[in-house]
């Protein structure tokens, strides 16, 4: 430990310096102008393509508005994305108490991570590489098919730098093999893919933001502090200019998603004409988005904020006395997101990653010299799947107590039972991911008063419909069969089956299904894929924006994050929303007046 401590302490100190005498973005300033073609509310992964394909029109101008700011030195190691978590670099929203889940978690709720900062849930993300399967695509609008989007598929698989990970390891090897002993078995195996460059983490922060930021054209407001102003007459008066103030309906909106306070300002014909910002002075100004304003703040930010605007579904803004600018049923319903059951599978051979081999001091010089070795991956070695039931192999065997029960919210028995390395960091094992690719239960997004410091009520119904415990079932079946296979036997895989004190009155057998269920419903996790919120739908009763996503009644109003998604993607999600963006900020470019 004290190797690790040592050579992170010196690599810490060469970052801040460096840091220090980078020189700043032209693009990064203190204050906005009060005009801008397009306002860009969220840095996140979609966020960062926006700023940095609208801004590539010299004709345009771009603000891009961050709640947080750089994220620190950390979160460029890729197999540390963990610690990231629960740091100020992390929303750290909590789900409510789950009816049919999370029963052996504090208050039986969930933790969703969400990222703070430029990046956004990019930079604290798993770096899984992936685009699903093409019938995800089938039930989104036209304009949208598996066919139509293959030019972007093949363009941000070249962004993001997808590459196959860890493929010479003993374990990435031993999945390899076990797809050819399955073979006919209606299983397929696919190494897994990482979105990484050098060793370090590359999210669009990478690949689109920092390649833009020094365009005059683009100026980007961080860290600005969220304060409330409630006297909506004495705001008008003092921030809005005077050829506004007789054809705008204002709604304040004060949102740590976007750190800004924002006010979605429209005029008589219903057409969104800027936001307005609050500084840390308390300074307010408003901007106004001559052409659009995007939304980019994602599946649990973005609902919320359209709501407290008095748009979204009217019983909600009523019970909160919101004034109703627009009443669109589907905002907040639809919440998606995978949900894994982590199966531990104990190893005779030391050929996983532990705690142990991470601290040393080989590893950890072979990392700040060379960006290479175990830190420099994320750990995931391979993917199966049957169907819709899918296993995500992580090899890390040894897990840090504290750490660990901190960011999955477990309580202490229920932690120890799952993993009987937690006091060995020594021991060898690896993780099974057991998850359902296309859940089936529908959760949602409402408001918990009309302030928007009280964070929305997360309710995503975890397992309510048993198609997804079933689902999930038949994904640990599929991890067993494959530690069954000759190398996995080699290296003395045998599955742990965790001794859970609400489940100690069954057969203690993965195989049977009461004790699979009871397992699942107590210890399963988030998969901190929250998407849906906000879908593309044919109208505003079946969705939130169209196909080319517009707010459904309200023009000049785009959101382009993970809500928009109408239906679970078969993987992780991130490239997908990488893809939404490319193709929307082609959609305006091609039909705006910049059009060069």
């Amino acid at each position: 430990m004290w190797n690790y401590l040592i050579f992170s302490g010196l690599f810490a100190i060469v970052s801040l310096l460096l840091t220090q005498n980078l020189k700043r973005p032209i693009s990064i300033v203190d204050r906005g102008k009060t005009r801008y073609d397009y306002v860009i509310v969220g840095a996140g992964t979609a966020g960062c393509v926006m700023a940095s394909r609208l801004s590539a029109n010299s004709n345009t101008t771009v603000l891009l508005v961050e709640a947080g700011g750089y994220f620190g030195w950390l979160s460029t190691i890729p197999i540390a994305a963990p610690i990231l978590q629960k740091s100020y670099m992390d929303w750290a929203y909590k789900t409510e108490s789950q009816s049919f889940s999370s029963k052996g978690l504090l208050d039986n709720r969930q933790n969703i991570p969400r990222g703070k900062g430029l990046g956004g849930s990019g930079q604290l993300n798993y770096l899984v590489h992936s685009f699903g399967r093409p019938e995800d695509y089938s039930h989104w609008p036209e304009g949208w098919s598996h066919v139509e989007l293959q030019p972007y598929f093949h363009r941000v698989t070249k962004l993001v730098r997808a590459r196959a990970a860890l493929v010479k390891e003993d374990l990435a090897r031993a999945m390899r093999e076990a797809a050819n002993s399955l073979w006919g078995s209606g299983a397929s195996f696919a190494e897994a893919q990482t979105t990484l460059y050098k060793g370090a983490r590359w999210s669009t922060y990478h690949s689109h933001l920092r390649a833009a930021w020094d365009r005059a054209n683009l100026h980007i407001l961080v860290d600005t502090t969220v304060t409330r102003v409630s006297d909506l007459l004495s705001l008008r008066a003092i921030a809005c200019p005077p050829h506004l103030r007789k054809t705008t309906v204002e709604y304040t909106t004060l949102t740590p998603f976007a750190s800004l306070e924002l006010k979605i300002l429209l005029d008589k014909e219903n057409k969104i004409v800027g936001v307005e910002v609050q500084y840390e002075d308390g300074l307010s100004e408003e901007i106004e988005a001559t052409e659009e304003v995007i939304l980019c703040a994602g599946a649990i930010g973005t609902p919320h904020l359209l709501m407290i605007s008095g748009i979204g579904p009217r019983d909600q803004l009523d019970k909160f006395k919101i004034p109703v600018q627009l009443d669109v049923p589907a905002v907040g319903k639809n919440y998606i997101d995978h949900f894994n059951m982590p199966v531990y599978v104990q190893l005779k051979s030391p050929v996983s990653i532990t705690l142990k081999k991470l601290q040393s001091i080989s590893t950890i010089v072979q990392y700040f010299l060379f960006g290479t070795g175990l830190l420099a991956s994320n750990g995931i070695m391979g993917i199966a799947r049957v169907n819709d039931s899918a296993v995500l192999l992580a090899g890390i065997a040894s897990t840090d107590e504290k750490l660990l029960k901190i960011i999955s919210n477990y309580r202490t028995k229920t932690f120890r039972s799952l993993f009987p390395s937690y006091a060995d960091p020594m021991r060898h094992g690896f993780i099974f991911m057991s998850n359902c690719l296309q859940p089936k239960s529908r959760g949602n997004i409402t408001l918990g008063s009309n302030s928007i410091f009280d964070r929305p009520i997360i309710e995503p119904a975890f397992l309510e419909r048993y198609e997804d415990v079933a689902c999930t079932i038949n994904a640990i079946r599929l991890g067993l069969s494959i530690i069954r296979t000759p190398l996995f036997r080699k290296f003395g895989a045998e599955v742990h089956v965790p001794d859970i004190e609400e489940c100690q009155d069954l057969v203690q057998d993965y195989r049977d299904d009461a004790f699979a269920e009871c397992v699942i419903r107590v210890a399963g996790l988030t998969s901190h894929h929250p998407t849906g919120t906000c879908k593309m739908g044919n109208s505003d009763e079946d969705g939130v924006v169209d196909e080319f996503l517009r707010v459904h009644g309200i023009q000049g109003l785009r959101i382009v994050d993970a809500s928009v998604l109408p239906i679970p993607v078969s993987g992780m999600p991130n490239s997908v929303i990488i893809v939404l963006a490319e193709r929307l900020a082609g959609i305006i470019l091609q039909s705006s007046k910049f059009k060069r």
